[in-house]
């Protein structure tokens, strides 16, 4: 989300501001492309910084996690799943803004009980407070209304309309469902081939009491379910198995290892194919052979006391990150050798359906940012792109969705939206990180006009300088993307001063690396904005 004006910058080598041009100096970073492999993910993502670090929790995780450790108590392996926190819920329900209000709520849904056909006591509560209930129900009626209306691929869709008559019928809304919608969404079930939606479509409409029948899954099914364990996704023998109703013992042996995946549903469906009935026992290539049913293995989620589940383990990358890595790539004019670790995930997370609905736009903007072409899920996500709306007025409580939306924009290119921003600093000369950010984006979105009005009487020269010589570097950073917004002048003496200043927050082992404090760990975000300095 560089400003327009600094993205100028990197491509013509100087730095505009004040309406001319500045010599800047040499910048380091020679080697930035090959040192993100310090902050290689498990997953080929980057993460956010070099330090182990905590999880925070997410609605995709929280929903299929909960599913596959209730599943496992059941079953014997483990203990009592905490209940989820209506607040906690209602939090992460309204805060992930990049996810769409229906999906949002399929996953409330499932994280309260109610996602299978079956109506899920308090899930309506945790949207209303959430704020997204008639938005979420309005979605997911248009959609199961008008599919066509989206032009995604027919897996896609399947998927799509089940979720949404699932939530519908969780929230009590299924008969506001036309009949014709139903009909339509159990033929298409009919003639699909995955068996991943088809198996939602038929549970889905199951709640409503329609029949549907897997038929084109179901003549090949065997195939899958015998095949060597290689020749098919445990995802898909899965579902595959649950729409067969039993599994065979070299399915079973080949299912075995994936409870240990990283992807909750995938452990959540794998977990229910394993509690089938045993069907003929045979062995494919790739198992272990083994002929006997294994001890119910415990899950590996982790859920907190206040019922959430992390998004994924501490070391994997983000995108979120990722995007930090491109950016700061693009700043030291290395996009184009970008690792080649990181395009091959990129580019395999856009050919994968599977994908969290919410990371198609941050992966679509990491794509554009680096200029790959990274497949169909992230053109879905440039287009959903297209599609966020940008709150009229900026609040506290709509700042993360605001915050996203307007980021989206500014990435792509998007123009500047009607909306108001007030900052709480603006009279006191001396901004905060947050008005900083804020100015930053409204300047990236191509607003402007706007951004130069929030930020008169502020010295925000002076606030580049001191934040440099207290050691912020991520605060000196967004203060210089206000200054260049705004277009105050930059005195050259400041640009000299820079190299030296960030001296102190290269990492020791990797110096093209930066820590946003001075001896401290490198972060994707500190060296997003070291590279902004510098470019």
């Amino acid at each position: 989300m560089a400003a327009v004006v600094a993205l100028a910058a990197v491509t013509a080598g100087v730095a505009l501001v004040g309406g001319g041009a500045v010599e800047r100096p040499g910048r380091p970073g020679g080697h930035l492309a090959e040192q993100l492999d310090a902050l290689r993910g498990e997953n080929d993502l980057v993460r956010s910084t070099r330090a182990d670090v905590g999880r925070d929790p997410a609605l995709y995780p929280t929903a299929y996690g909960r599913l596959e450790a209730g599943l496992a108590a059941r079953h014997g392996a483990g203990g009592p799943v905490p209940r989820v926190r209506p607040d906690a819920l209602a939090d992460l329900a309204r805060t992930e803004a990049l996810d769409t209000p229906a999906w949002r709520a399929h996953y409330v849904c499932l994280s309260v009980g109610g996602g299978i056909g079956t109506p899920a006591a308090g899930a309506a509560t945790v949207l209303e407070e959430a704020g997204i209930r008639e938005e979420a129900e309005r979605e997911a009626l248009g959609y199961l209304r008008h599919p066509e209306k989206d032009k995604d691929d027919p897996a896609t869709s399947l998927a799509s309309r089940a979720a949404f008559l699932q939530t519908l019928t969780c929230l009590g809304r299924d008969d506001d469902v036309p009949r014709a919608a139903l009909t339509r969404l159990a033929a298409d079930a009919a003639r699909a081939t995955e068996a991943v939606p088809v198996l939602y479509a038929i549970e889905a409409l199951r709640g409503v009491e329609v029949k549907a029948r897997a038929t084109r899954v179901l003549r090949n099914v065997d195939t899958v379910l015998e095949g060597d364990c290689d020749e098919a996704e445990p995802l898909q023998r899965a579902a595959s198995a649950l729409l067969r109703g039993r599994l065979t013992e070299g399915a079973r042996a080949c299912l075995r290892p994936a409870l240990g995946d990283r992807d909750t549903q995938t452990r959540w469906l794998v977990r229910r194919a394993l509690s089938l009935p045993q069907a003929t026992p045979s062995a494919p290539h790739g198992s272990d052979g083994a002929t006997q049913a294994a001890e119910p293995q415990p899950s590996p989620v982790d859920v907190r006391p206040d019922g959430l589940v992390a998004k994924s383990p501490a070391q994997m990358g983000t995108l979120t990150a990722t995007y930090h890595a491109a950016r700061a790539l693009t700043a030291a004019a290395q996009q184009r050798l970008a690792p080649q670790w990181l395009t091959k995930r990129l580019k395999h997370l856009g050919a994968d359906p599977r994908i969290e609905p919410s990371d198609r736009i941050p992966l679509a903007m990491t794509c554009h940012r680096l200029d790959l072409t990274c497949g169909s899920q992230a053109e879905r996500g440039r287009k959903e792109a297209a599609t966020l709306q940008v709150p009229a007025r900026l609040t506290a409580s709509n700042e993360r969705g605001w915050y996203g939306a307007m980021a989206a924009r500014a990435e792509f290119g998007l123009g500047c939206p009607r909306t108001s921003v007030a900052l709480p600093d603006a009279a006191s000369g001396e901004l905060s990180l947050r008005s900083l950010r804020l100015v930053a984006v409204l300047a990236d979105a191509g607003c402007a006009a706007q951004a130069e009005r929030l930020t008169r009487g502020a010295d925000l020269v002076a606030q580049v300088r001191e934040s440099l010589r207290e050691g912020e570097l991520v605060l000196a950073s967004a203060a210089m993307e206000a200054t260049l917004a705004s277009e105050q002048a930059v005195p050259q003496t400041l640009w000299e001063e820079i190299p030296r200043l960030l001296d102190r927050h290269r990492d020791p082992d990797h110096p093209d690396l930066y820590a946003p404090t001075p001896g401290g760990t490198a972060t994707a975000e500190a060296t997003r904005a070291a590279y902004y300095l510098l470019a």
